[in-house]
């Protein structure tokens, strides 16, 4: 006899009681995923999180909200992982949110199987943000990373003559290939993209951003972006040629 299917125990925290009616009604129709209470309140999601201990609970209040920041902060430090509904965010407000302990944020108007997608992503340990935003919030994050370390906003028109700078010190095994991979990552090329300029297979730039992975402990393209922006693992100026004259890359 087959087992059942564990479910994806979920918990929602919002102001509208016609949105648990209708996640009740989209999760009922998968195999893994189940709302299990709703709540309006910051004491009543505290209760929920008591009874049911969720693997993630679903936010739907405005980041701006006077509630947003107390419902943030009864579920961070457990083992939960937050889910923000909310309209289009500005890159801006998506990284307030992400600093807020936030592992995901998805649209009101997403389709029902692509938030399915994104709680079963949240739940495995991922960081969800659009892609369409990934290319604004990593250069958000670059322009506010050089402005901390100057002190002055960076001035693209003058950063275009500039020479490129060094690639950093490697200070986590990553080959001189893969920091590489890493820069046109975060400068959101595509695998395609970075096979064609490094004269390697689709399949070879895989497989090092597998390794890329497994060495800085990410999980997927938006983790890279972050933790190499945090760490300095890119430099924070113009964009670096990935040796284009190199047939091979270890």
């Amino acid at each position: 006899m087959v087992d059942a299917v564990k479910k994806i125990s979920i918990i929602l925290a919002s102001d509208s009681p016609i949105l648990a009616d209708s996640l009740t009604s989209i999760f009922k129709g998968t195999k893994d995923l189940k709302l299990f209470g709703f709540s309006s309140s910051v004491e009543e999601l505290g209760q929920l999180m008591t009874k049911f201990s969720p693997q993630v609970v679903l936010v739907d209040v405005s980041i701006k909200s006077d509630k947003f920041p107390a419902l943030i902060n009864q579920v961070a430090g457990q083992e939960t992982k937050i889910l923000v509904i909310n309209q289009d965010l500005t890159p801006t407000q998506t990284i307030e949110a992400l600093r807020y302990g936030v592992h995901g944020v998805i649209g009101r108007r997403t389709t029902p199987d692509l938030l399915c997608r994104c709680v079963r992503s949240v739940a495995a340990g991922d960081i969800w943000v659009g892609r369409g935003v990934t290319s604004e919030l990593v250069q958000f994050l670059r322009v506010q990373n050089a402005s901390n370390e100057n002190g002055t906003p960076r001035n693209p028109d003058t950063e275009a003559t500039q020479a490129p700078a060094p690639l950093p010190e490697n200070r986590f095994g990553l080959t001189k290939r893969e920091l590489q991979i890493v820069n046109a990552r975060v400068e959101a090329q595509t695998n395609k993209d970075i096979a064609e300029t490094c004269r390697i297979s689709e399949f070879t730039v895989k497989h090092h951003l597998t390794n890329i992975f497994d060495k800085l402990g990410v999980y997927n393209r938006v983790e890279l972006a972050l933790f190499a922006i945090h760490h300095q693992l890119c430099p924070s100026g113009v964009r670096h040629p990935l040796l284009a004259n190199e047939k091979s890359g270890t």
